[in-house]
């Protein structure tokens, strides 16, 4: 994977983590490499890392709303949050605005699995 692919795919990561912006080219970009299996493999896999690394009341409270144990959240979640932005069921919007902290009812039917 290119490591600016790599960088767009960290960017919407982040933003739903509650930390950045993500521009429409930014968005567009993702969608296209998650559209490619191996990609979206590897992006999972980074981001089953990153939420695996956050604290563990963190990732008790998220297995609650994933539905999932607290072992295979981190899959789960990632799995979830990365087939919506690829097939577009999540926006940019949704992303955005997850970032600034507002969970919009799309991002939360994701990760419940709905």
């Amino acid at each position: 994977m290119k490591l600016s692919h790599l960088i767009t795919l960290s960017f919407a990561i982040t933003a739903l983590a509650g930390c950045q912006q993500v521009s429409e080219s930014s968005y567009a970009q993702m969608q296209k490499t998650l559209a490619k299996p191996a990609q979206h493999k590897q992006m999972v896999g980074y981001c089953s890392n990153r939420m695996g690394d956050k604290p563990l009341k963190y990732r008790q409270n998220l297995a609650v709303v994933t539905g999932t144990s607290i072992e295979n959240m981190p899959t789960t979640f990632c799995k979830r949050i990365s087939q919506a932005l690829a097939s577009g069921k999540l926006t940019r919007e949704d992303v955005n605005e997850s970032s600034k902290g507002n969970l919009t009812p799309m991002v939360l039917k994701v990760i419940q699995g709905r």
